[in-house]
């Protein structure tokens, strides 16, 4: 027969079984129902997790390597509907910003400096008493002045910024604006929040295959997976099973009863270098949630000159017309001069404040995300199975009990999440026993 026809012949006869079974299959099972050989066997699951989700772990009942599909058949790395509305979304957005970004500054200062000049050119006038818009303008002219002198004196008073976040660690971040800087960019910034580094998609593939050359000897386990990046069991079943079909590798049973693939394979000649594509979970500090970016002066500037645009706008827009050079000016004839820059200042505030609830979520779940790793980063790093609250709550240097309850919600969602269970000690504290993820992490 031929060897295409065969494996094809192999795939369908899988399908058939994982269909049955609603996504689980063993290979054993597999063998008896197919008739194939084992290599047969394992080349063609192989191939299925390849292109389909899946994950691998024991069967709790017979200790036997199982793979898990997700059911129905979901294609490895295809988006779901929502995914894709998401990213449609995203994209139209994004489209949108940078449209608005080649504007957006230009905007704000074009309007600044000519709104300035109408300002200069209407308080030459000012003795004349006749002038109807007068006493707004003379408004307008008090205001502009304290906003400028304000940012006058703001600038010797700015504290300096480091590149910490609440909580002592260090991240990578964008250097702040320096004397001078992009100031366009800053404005962006404002209206839309800051751009963060891009993420690299391969990144994770990287790191992994780094760290079985350098640290394991070929082998990885799904805790191997948890300690470099922090997911939960069924996710690091999941991209084991993953890492299986893309470095080639054998999932194997030792003797101790624990899953792990081998990637003997791979292991080759690894160099010191490759250790810069390593970061453990426990060390991947995330920038603090900002909701613009820019430090607290040039968010003054920007918010100083948009305040003055705003409101000249809005004074032209209350003013049928004004008086230059003995010429009556119909301002609602310029239409660039009100409903523009009035609608435009309107939304570089607007913007901001749409944005503000999520920010605050963001910021709310960056706080539990720091306290997640903190927490998961000790728990793999211990090299043991058992840890009592206080030994917690004294790692994190919690004194009060509000940060304590804090510490114990996390921990309920991290013993889902590793497959812990909890036990109370005879003084009635919490044991949490992290068990699988001890042996896993022990395993040789």
């Amino acid at each position: 027969m031929n060897k295409k026809l065969k494996n094809d012949k192999i795939i369908s006869k899988l399908n058939e079984i994982i269909k049955k079974n609603k996504g689980k299959i063993t290979p054993n099972e597999a063998i008896v129902e197919s008739g194939f050989s084992k290599d047969e066997v394992m080349a063609g699951l192989d191939r299925l997790i390849e292109l389909f989700e899946a994950r691998v772990n024991l069967n709790q009942e017979t200790g036997a390597l199982q793979f898990i599909f997700k059911y129905p058949l979901f294609e490895r790395g295809k988006k779901t509907f929502n995914e894709k509305i998401a990213s449609t979304v995203n994209f139209l957005y994004k489209i949108f910003k940078q449209i608005y970004k080649v504007s957006i500054g230009v905007v704000l200062i074009a309007y600044t400096v000519i709104f300035a000049l109408i300002l200069l050119a209407i308080s030459l006038r000012s003795n004349n008493d006749d002038n109807r818009s007068g006493a707004g303008f003379s408004m307008v002219g008090v205001m502009f002045r304290a906003i400028f002198e304000g940012m006058f004196w703001y600038r010797y008073s700015k504290a300096i910024e480091y590149a910490y976040d609440p909580y002592g660690n260090r991240y990578k971040a964008y250097k702040k604006e320096k004397k001078g800087g992009n100031f366009i960019q800053s404005v962006f910034s404002f209206v839309f929040g800051p751009e963060q580094p891009k993420f690299d998609p391969l990144a994770d593939a990287k790191e992994v295959a780094a760290y079985i050359r350098l640290f394991t000897k070929g082998k990885l386990t799904a805790a191997n997976i948890i300690e470099l990046s922090g997911v939960d069991y069924p996710t690091a079943e999941s991209r084991l099973a993953e890492y299986a079909g893309k470095f080639k590798g054998d999932l194997e049973i030792s003797n101790d009863n624990i899953l792990y693939g081998d990637f003997s394979n791979i292991l080759g000649n690894a160099t010191a270098d490759e250790k810069k594509y390593i970061q453990f979970y426990k060390d991947e500090i995330e920038p603090p949630v900002r909701l613009t970016g820019n430090s607290a002066g040039r968010n003054f500037a920007i918010i100083a000159m948009n305040a003055f645009n705003l409101l000249m706008s809005f004074v032209l827009l209350s003013s049928p017309s004004i008086t230059l050079n003995e010429f009556e000016v119909n301002i609602s004839d310029y239409v660039f001069l009100t409903y523009f820059p009035f609608t435009v200042s309107v939304l570089y505030f607007l913007i901001p404040l749409l944005r503000l609830p999520a920010f605050l979520v963001r910021k709310k779940n960056y706080e539990y995300r720091i306290l997640h790793k903190k927490l998961v980063g000790y728990i793999c790093s211990a090299k043991k199975k058992e840890f009592d609250l206080q030994e917690f709550l004294h790692f994190l240097k919690v004194e009060n009990q509000f940060d304590a309850d804090k510490v114990k919600k996390e921990l309920e969602k991290i013993l889902l999440e590793l497959e812990g269970t909890v036990e109370i000690s005879p003084s009635g504290s919490p044991i949490y026993i992290f068990e699988r993820l001890y042996n896993e992490l022990a395993s040789k």
